[in-house]
């Protein structure tokens, strides 16, 4: 398929999705909301090669089936389980890219994942053992991709995009758990969206880049 084309979709798909956040249009968010991880997904599999680039393919792949699910009404727990999928993934991917031990990692994303089940645990009610078990998935996928930006690189990209793309999922995944289980947070839909874009977008930026 023509790349450009490819582009072309997934923005107009992009923004048809925020068209349909903002007038509350069911079917418009659901039809548009995976397409752009999913063309994500497409440009690293044809451009990142085999190995950790095609886990990070199959991670936006699970990303993309937990967008439909969260747009669903009760799927959330699916979709929970499909972008732990691929948090799984991405941890395999980073542990190719920097199999550093990093200990001293751990404890900002311990606190960072602490902080999280506190706020949300109380809330969560039948769905308080998945959501820790995903809890402790996202934290690893942070901490190794933290691990990563401890290898030497002159490349900016390879050396920080898997961190801050984490950090943006893991914060757009703060929000949603927040906003479902402790507090609405009035207005969190976009900020949600944009932030999840911009992480997945930064790992399949940096898979291509380290080709």
């Amino acid at each position: 398929m023509n790349p450009i084309l490819v582009v072309v979709t997934a923005v107009l798909a992009a923004c048809l999705y925020l068209v349909g956040l903002a007038l509350d249009l069911f079917w418009l968010k659901l039809l548009t909301k995976p397409w752009l991880v999913v063309a994500l997904a497409a440009a690293v599999w044809n451009h990142a090669g085999s190995g950790a680039g095609r886990r990070i393919a199959w991670g936006l792949l699970a990303g993309a089936v937990g967008d439909v699910c969260l747009a669903l009404p009760n799927a959330f727990l699916p979709g929970m389980i499909a972008f732990a999928v691929g948090h799984g993934l991405y941890v395999a991917a980073f542990l190719q890219w920097s199999r550093a031990p990093a200990p001293a990692l751990l404890a900002p994303v311990s606190i960072f994942a602490a902080t999280g089940l506190w706020l949300m645990l109380p809330g969560a009610g039948a769905l308080t053992l998945p959501l820790a078990v995903y809890v402790l998935v996202i934290g690893a996928m942070i901490w190794r991709a933290a691990a990563c930006a401890l290898e030497p690189q002159d490349d900016t990209l390879i050396r920080w995009g898997p961190l801050a793309g984490a950090i943006l999922f893991g914060f757009s995944d703060m929000l949603i758990g927040i906003h479902r289980f402790a507090q609405p947070l009035s207005g969190a839909a976009f900020p949600i969206i944009l932030s999840y874009w911009a992480g997945q977008t930064l790992f399949a930026a940096t898979a291509i880049r380290r080709k």
